[in-house]
């Protein structure tokens, strides 16, 4: 079910209908676009998706993401990325990301959940939320085959 999910995101027309969630293959960049117009049951809907497989510096991002984006949405990759100068440090240091650019006016709280392995069911993990106009970065520091994000919320914070 899980791999006919993922290929179904990745697959299927563009914009998808907007829905609370969906999942996400490790290797894919994606942009989603909010409604916004019930705060507490945000929906959004995936209108670019593309697989992206190069590995990413872990904390120099800048490049990553267009100066200018369509207002309502957010840009993401979740991908591998690492820092260091040696090779080896580079290798020792990979670890899976989804880092994200928030172009809504917006804080928003949402629920993420990891998928570790194919056969293994989502578990919650924490998140830091998205803040408007900023850069987010999530790490783990284990491999991740997917990720679902949903139920977006406006925080009041």
């Amino acid at each position: 079910l899980t791999l006919f999910l993922g290929f179904n995101v990745s697959s299927q027309e563009l914009p998808t209908p907007y829905n609370a969630g969906y999942e996400f293959p490790l290797g894919a960049k994606f942009t989603i676009k909010l409604n916004t117009s019930d705060p507490k049951n945000i929906t959004y809907s995936i209108i670019k998706f593309e697989p992206f497989t190069e590995i990413i510096d872990t904390f120099d991002k800048d490049d990553l993401f267009e100066k200018t984006g369509e207002e309502g949405t957010i840009d993401f990759y979740f991908c591998i990325g690492t820092h260091g100068e040696s090779e080896k440090e580079k290798n020792k240091n990979m670890q899976v990301l989804l880092t994200f650019k928030n172009r809504t006016k917006f804080s928003l709280k949402y629920i993420s959940e990891i998928q570790r392995n194919e056969k293994d069911d989502f578990t919650e993990t924490s998140n830091m939320g998205a803040y408007p106009g900023a850069i987010g970065n999530e790490m783990w520091p284990y491999m991740i085959h997917m990720i679902r994000l949903r139920d977006f919320e406006i925080s009041k914070k």
